[in-house]
């Protein structure tokens, strides 16, 4: 659990202040477990592997390559899946070689997405499937200094559509349980933020930045545990629709990538 800790951005299973997020991100899992086909599955940006464990568990028979700068945690290695550690830039896998890609919360971390667009769809077949996912810009707190860009629904179908022939856009949208939860951590999030009118955090260095941001992430959740509690959440409090502006992310579908090779 210590970079959960330490950056508040990237998460790992055992925190219990942490735990609605990890049910907002395990939702895109379980909704690409059931659409995801085979035999070779990629997830570009896979963090700590808890994600690739669980697709590598559900489809014991698709081989599962994930990829991330760091090395996954020592819990996510599995017989069927191959963990790679390099640059989502300089990717060393041959051309439409993966029936499905799966790439979940890593646009938004990018100040220019196309070399990342471009690999994958020089990576998928071209009957493949390719699965995005972001926050949604319209209810972000706009806060976590890791990320460069968020977007909005219209804006990210533009950009993909630049890239793949066909883009269907999902969202996945929080359940009245857990959507209170997001409410009232935004509610703290914007209390918190009032003291900075100007905004003269972002001109701190980045290192000190990234601190702040992470104990406001312990802050605000540790608020909301003694004060309201938080949720007992799971999969099962997000549903994944048509995108709508109070998804808390949105859930691309790219099919019928444009070649550059």
């Amino acid at each position: 659990m210590s970079e959960t800790l330490l950056t508040g951005e990237r998460l790992q299973p055992g925190s219990e202040l942490f735990s609605v997020d990890l049910a907002r991100h395990r939702a895109a899992y379980a909704w690409a477990i059931r659409e995801a086909r085979g035999p070779r599955l990629l997830e570009l940006g896979c963090g700590t592997g808890y994600g690739s464990a669980e697709l590598a568990d559900a489809l014991p028979e698709l081989r599962i390559v994930a990829v991330d700068r760091v090395k996954p945690g020592p819990d996510a290695r599995r017989p069927n899946a191959d963990y790679l550690q390099a640059d989502l830039r300089g990717l060393p896998l041959s051309a439409r070689c993966f029936t499905t890609i799966v790439s979940f919360q890593v646009i938004e971390h990018l100040e220019d997405p196309s070399p990342y667009l471009r690999a994958i769809a020089r990576l998928l077949e071209p009957e493949g499937t390719a699965f995005l996912t972001t926050p949604n810009r319209l209810v972000s707190d706009g806060v976590n200094p890791w990320h460069v860009h968020e977007y909005e629904a219209e804006e990210l179908r533009g950009v993909l559509a630049e890239h793949f022939h066909e883009v269907e856009m999902l969202g996945i949208r929080p359940g009245p349980r857990v959507a209170a939860y997001f409410e009232a951590r935004l509610a703290r999030i914007r209390k918190i933020m009032r003291l900075d009118p100007l905004g003269l955090r972002k001109r701190l260095p980045p290192a000190l930045l990234d601190w702040l941001f992470a104990r406001l992430a312990l802050v605000v959740r540790r608020g909301i545990q003694q004060d309201e509690g938080l949720p007992d959440a799971s999969v099962d409090d997000f549903e994944v629709a048509r995108a709508a502006p109070e998804d808390i992310d949105l859930l691309a579908v790219c099919r019928r990538p444009r070649r550059s090779d």
